[in-house]
């Protein structure tokens, strides 16, 4: 009996030390797992509350739709914008955004007036769209990358401005409102934030699409100002749908 009882023995304090060792590998196994799933997660809290608020730069390239696109070619200007999260890792919050583009462009170069023809003026022309709008934004998810989609409603400001400035400088000393018309704006548009760094000054790039639905405008377009033999202008405007879509590109900040 004493080889049985020896065997016995032996076996148990083997399969205890086979037990104990795989206790102690699966531990020291699932501690830095643990320990790095948390850090992660901590991470990624960080990373959404570093961009909770944000303020928005970017350069704009605008293309004209439907009837609009009948008087009008491309655009390009640039916009503003602030999103504000309405409660701590909440994905809803409130944009604000104003922009500024400009659809067409005219310069001449006139004498000051008649009686000085020796002092020369660049006389510029201006057909702009200013815009300014509020409405939810949701950002989805809570990674370094996140997608976005929001709606706005305020104003779209249509103008055809004209400026006089020296040859030899680029001040303009004098300037007029040709024509102008303003009404309401619904916009709409998704995006993608890629947050380029982290802490007090976190960073994103910031790529956009925005569709503008401007609703019938009356404006005028490069061209449409004529100088009469008696030194007056006179212009006829367009009357039609003046919706847009925009291309943005640009950087985010944490504020």
């Amino acid at each position: 009996m004493l080889p049985f009882d020896v065997v016995t023995r032996t076996g148990r304090v083997t399969m205890t030390k086979s037990f104990l060792l795989r206790c102690f590998s699966l531990v020291f196994v699932s501690v830095p797992l643990c320990m790095g799933a948390t850090s992660a997660q901590d991470k990624r809290s960080r990373d959404v509350e570093s961009m909770r608020h944000v303020f928005g730069i970017s350069g704009t390239l605008a293309r004209p739709v439907g009837e609009f696109q009948n008087f009008v070619s491309w655009g390009g200007g640039g916009s503003l914008y602030g999103v504000f999260n309405i409660a701590k890792n909440s994905p809803l919050g409130v944009r604000l955004e104003a922009s500024l583009l400009s659809y067409g462009h005219e310069r001449m170069r006139v004498p000051l007036s008649l009686t000085v023809q020796r002092v020369w003026v660049d006389v510029n022309t201006d057909n702009l769209i200013m815009s300014g709008g509020v409405g939810p934004q949701l950002t989805i998810g809570n990674g370094p990358v996140r997608p976005y989609v929001y709606g706005t409603v305020g104003f779209a400001y249509f103008a055809t401005v004209s400026s006089v400035e020296g040859t030899s400088n680029d001040e303009a000393f004098a300037s007029t409102t040709n024509y102008d018309d303003v009404g309401a704006a619904l916009n709409g548009g998704a995006g993608l934030m890629i947050q380029l760094s982290h802490g007090k000054h976190a960073a994103a790039l910031d790529m956009s699409f925005q569709t503008h639905r401007n609703g019938n405008m009356s404006y005028l377009r490069s061209g449409s100002i004529l100088e009469e033999p008696d030194g007056s202008i006179s212009f006829t405007p367009i009357y039609s749908e003046a919706n847009l879509v925009t291309f943005r590109i640009g950087f985010a900040f944490k504020v």
